[in-house]
């Protein structure tokens, strides 16, 4: 197994370096969520996408809910053993008071000139249903309040409840639109004072992103497998297959 680096020194491209019957390094993502809603959307996306819990880990928050909790519980995460290639923060802003300290914060880890960290927010304004409202739904209609927003999933998935793992699970079936509205509503989020907004489409990205890296590494590897059998394979008793 490769050599985990610490977070306070990412990957660097040589580390990414594959020798003859070397495999690369898997990419590591630690997501640390509000809530248990985003948690269990988080590890249906992660099996939708063919990634193990050793690629990506939704780690539970042992701080609090809070944005400021959030970030600080990413930190203490960030300073055990090991290392991790992406770090998401998902958090809502939702009347929290510590929702800038929050942002703030992980700008400064990110920008850092010594020991920066892969350290990126994944936001949702009100709340972390109007992702979810946009597997079914595009809109920009401002909320005032998370229960607004709430009422209006439920006319689009019956039953709808927070930290629902089935729920989550066939959300899965919608996530392209999902994609394809945040993405729409990031782009004119600054004519309605970001009200509303989410950033959650660039977990998915980055999801869709290791997948790919993943789906190569495999790919390399069946290729040098066969090559290897060709090249030492009975030439008449291969004709003959």
């Amino acid at each position: 197994m490769a050599r985990r680096i610490p977070i306070s020194q990412p990957r660097g491209s040589r580390s990414f370096r594959r020798n003859a019957g070397q495999k690369l390094p898997r990419s590591i993502t630690l997501i640390v969520c509000e809530g248990e809603t985003e948690q269990a959307y988080f590890e249906a996306a992660r099996i939708r996408y063919g990634l193990t819990r050793a690629e990506v880990i939704v780690a539970p928050n042992t701080v609090g809910s809070a944005p400021k909790s959030v970030v600080q519980c990413a930190e203490k995460k960030c300073g055990e053993r090991g290392g991790y290639d992406r770090v998401f923060c998902v958090f809502d802003r939702d009347g929290h008071e510590s929702f800038g300290w929050a942002r703030n914060r992980i700008a400064m880890l990110a920008n850092r000139k010594r020991k920066a960290l892969p350290i990126r927010e994944a936001i949702s304004v009100p709340c972390f249903e109007l992702w979810v409202l946009l597997h079914h739904e595009k809109t920009d209609k401002p909320f005032t309040r998370c229960a607004e927003v709430v009422e209006r999933v439920r006319v689009r998935v019956p039953g709808y409840e927070k930290a629902n793992a089935t729920i989550a699970r066939q959300l899965m079936a919608h996530l392209g639109t999902a994609v394809e509205n945040s993405l729409w509503l990031e782009q004119r989020a600054g004519n309605n004072n970001f009200n509303p907004y989410t950033s959650v489409h660039h977990v998915i990205g980055h999801f869709v992103q290791v997948a790919a890296a993943k789906d190569q590494e495999d790919m390399h590897a069946v290729e040098s497998t066969f090559s290897e059998w060709a090249g030492t394979a009975d030439e008449d008793a291969y004709r003959e297959l």
